[in-house]
């Protein structure tokens, strides 16, 4: 009994062995379940903003919800991974009785456990619970790659509300200035090649805004996708974007992706998991032990007279070893293991160059289009404007022909769409970088 008493302790002092670090993931991973389901959000309002849109889609996007279960998922395989095997408990009965001097032995209880080599099974909850980490990474990549879906899908779906609203204007402007080409030729002061040249005019901008108006319909599709809505459901969007600005330097940038970019943390854990795999490979060399006891049954003797230990019933205590004689395949584990290890440590270093690269690009872009901004705005856009007065005042003075007003509307025209476009693409590409840095590196900025 004081065997099977140090057997039992044994195995549950094995059991309950779960490190601070797999007590902090498992918090970790409630906290995160309880904060999900305490921040439901309120139902999207006719004024909901982009801010809004995320969080809505953080809480009902099927795909981040799969990836969090996931991630729970692994949390519950550490500690299986980290407890022993299953003791065995076996029964014999004796068809035939086994006669002793003390009494024939009539059935047979055995209990055996079996004890990897030290330190096994640590390894075994430490890479499980790397293995809930990299879960935990894929959730907040998941995260990440939603929230920019959104952004993306809700600055496209703005971009076409806006070029919309602009070429409708300009509509109306070309069918003004057709109604006083049409005034002129009737009156015998115009061309009616002017009124023709109009009327086509008017007729693409009536096409494109077609155009625009029907692709709002998958643009709307897209948005709600993201946000896990009917496809059609309302999306609405400001008149303008506040724009923001990035806070830090391109250097702290590139540090803070490679700090906080869960593609890099998760290509980092699988490095290190893969080295414990090479630990554990290891271990495999070595024995296990099983510890057993077994108690037999045993009547009463038939010998006269009988003897003193009458009736006793034997209690047989053993252990035993496996023997790991297949070396070669246990080196060939470890190389396998160690190939692993040095796949992953050059992914990681792959994703690192990659990742910046692309960062790299991004800010370029964001640069790009905060130039083309600030030169439509600053310089193009109001010359734009004054040739098409002025060219309307020559028209209008008989001094120039009505082909001048066409050309001068339809600059003026693309380089609206050029600027709603450029400011789009800027706050796209901050987007991009808060997917790729966080967004601890944009600071609040610059609502012009």
């Amino acid at each position: 009994m004081r065997l099977r008493k140090k057997i039992a302790l044994l195995s549950g002092l094995l059991l309950g062995c779960a490190t601070v670090a797999e007590q902090s993931v498992l918090e970790v991973g409630q906290l995160q379940e309880h904060q999900v389901q305490a921040s439901e959000p309120a139902p999207l309002e006719s004024d909901a903003e982009l801010a809004d849109y995320t969080r809505y889609a953080q809480w009902h996007n099927p795909g981040l919800k799969r990836a969090f279960l996931h991630w729970k998922s692994a949390l519950e395989r550490v500690a299986p991974a980290r407890a022993l095997s299953d003791p065995r408990l076996t029964y014999g009965y004796f068809v035939r009785h086994v006669e002793t001097r003390v009494g024939p032995q009539e059935m047979r209880f055995g209990a055996a456990q079996t004890f990897p080599w030290i330190g096994t099974l640590d390894l075994k909850g430490r890479i499980a619970l790397l293995g809930a980490e990299v879960e935990r990474q894929r959730y907040e990549m998941a995260r990440r790659d939603l929230i920019f879906r959104v952004a993306a899908a809700y600055y496209d779906y703005y971009y076409l509300q806006r070029a919309f609203f602009v070429t409708e204007g300009n509509v109306r402007l070309l069918a003004y200035l057709e109604e006083v080409a049409r005034a002129r030729y009737r009156g015998g002061t115009g061309a009616h090649e002017a009124v023709l040249k109009a009327q086509v005019e008017l007729g693409r901008l009536e096409n494109q805004l077609r155009s625009l108006r029907d692709m709002r319909r998958p643009a709307t599709a897209r948005v709600n996708a993201a946000l896990g809505r009917p496809a059609l459901a309302s999306v609405t969007v400001p008149d303008s974007l506040s724009l923001t600005a990035i806070g830090f330097v391109e250097q702290e940038l590139v540090a803070s992706l490679q700090e906080t970019n869960p593609k890099l943390q998760l290509s980092s854990t699988q490095s290190e998991a893969a080295a414990l795999e090479v630990e554990l490979a290891g271990k495999r060399r070595y024995p296990g032990l099983t510890l057993a006891v077994d108690y037999i049954r045993t009547g009463e003797a038939r010998l006269k007279p009988l003897p003193a230990d009458n009736g006793k019933d034997p209690l047989v205590a053993m252990a035993s070893i496996n023997l790991p004689i297949q070396r070669e395949s246990y080196r060939a584990q470890e190389r396998a293991a160690t190939a692993q290890y040095r796949a992953a440590m050059y992914s990681h270093r792959d994703e690192v160059a990659r990742l910046t690269a692309e960062l790299e690009l991004v800010l370029y872009k964001r640069r790009d289009a905060e130039s083309r901004t600030a030169l439509y705005r600053d310089s193009l856009l109001p010359k734009a404007e004054q040739a098409l007065n002025v060219a309307q005042q020559a028209f209008a003075a008989g001094r120039s022909d009505f082909l001048a007003v066409i050309d001068a509307h339809r600059a003026l025209l693309e380089f609206q769409l050029a600027y709603e476009r450029a400011r789009t693409d800027q706050a796209l590409y901050l987007a991009e970088i808060e997917k790729l840095a966080g967004a601890s590196s944009i600071n609040a900025e610059d609502k012009r």
